[in-house]
């Protein structure tokens, strides 16, 4: 999923609700330039920052990433078909894969991420809901608040996602885990 794709697709929600930059900037604590620059596929946004615009938006996440919309009771994602949402070398780093796309309505957001190895403190991220965070592949450090956790393959923690977060593989390379992002 290329970032231009999302965001004209932010871009036709938010036009459709009637609301300008302003105020889905005052509603999401982002700036008018920086939501410009996500609709217009100049930035990258993390999927905490999708899931604050959704919510601004008052949609599920998944209409971002979607091709169509059905109301159905099961989707089935074949693994060769998922998406990438958010493409490595972005400004995080992370890879997003959505694997449950079309699915709707839904109140639970699937992802398989890539988490890079990085050396540095990087900005963490926080949203409404919880969150479920599952290490698929590899060892990652991951900060919750204050604390620091370091877990390995298999390995899962589940929390309250308003509370700043953020993962990064730590080892010989990147690690994958399953998260689920769950907005009330």
């Amino acid at each position: 999923m290329d970032e231009l794709r999302v965001g004209r697709k932010i871009r036709q929600i938010r036009k459709q609700s009637r609301l300008t930059l302003e105020e889905v900037a005052r509603k999401t604590g982002f700036t008018k330039s920086y939501l410009s620059m996500v609709e217009s596929g100049k930035k990258s946004p993390p999927i905490a920052t999708l899931s604050k615009i959704a919510q601004a938006l008052s949609v599920d996440m998944a209409v971002f990433f979607e091709k169509r919309n059905p109301e159905e009771h099961l989707t089935l994602v074949r693994r060769k078909d998922r998406e990438t949402v958010v493409r490595d070398g972005t400004l995080f780093g992370y890879r997003y894969e959505a694997i449950a796309p079309t699915k709707r309505p839904k109140k639970m957001e699937p992802f398989i991420i890539t988490l890079p190895l990085r050396s540095k403190e990087g900005d963490r991220f926080d949203h409404e809901g919880e969150e479920l965070f599952f290490v698929l592949k590899g060892r990652v450090r991951f900060y919750y608040g204050e604390k620091e956790y370091l877990l390995k393959e298999g390995d899962c923690v589940y929390f309250d996602s308003s509370i700043p977060h953020r993962g990064e593989g730590i080892g010989k390379g990147p690690a994958k885990a399953l998260i689920v992002l769950y907005t009330p």
